[in-house]
């Protein structure tokens, strides 16, 4: 894991109501209680997401996860 990813604060900041959370589920859940939006789910791990390109991201990096496994067997 990078520590950029850790310390992004883009993905600890609700768009809606600008509160801040210091883990990324504790947003998923601010924004499911508060109904701000929808969440989105990784259909692969179950993963929650509140935008949708945090979502995609994830999904990019468990592909490049995937091929990096298969290259080092």
């Amino acid at each position: 894991m990078r520590l950029g990813k850790l310390l992004s604060p883009r993905k600890q900041l609700c768009n809606n109501c600008g509160e801040k959370f210091h883990e990324y589920s504790d947003l998923v859940a601010h924004v499911k209680s508060k109904r701000h939006g929808p969440v989105s789910r990784c259909q692969t791990c179950g993963k929650e997401f509140v935008r949708e390109s945090d979502r995609y991201r994830h999904i990019q990096e468990e592909k490049s996860r995937k091929l990096d496994s298969r290259r080092h067997r």
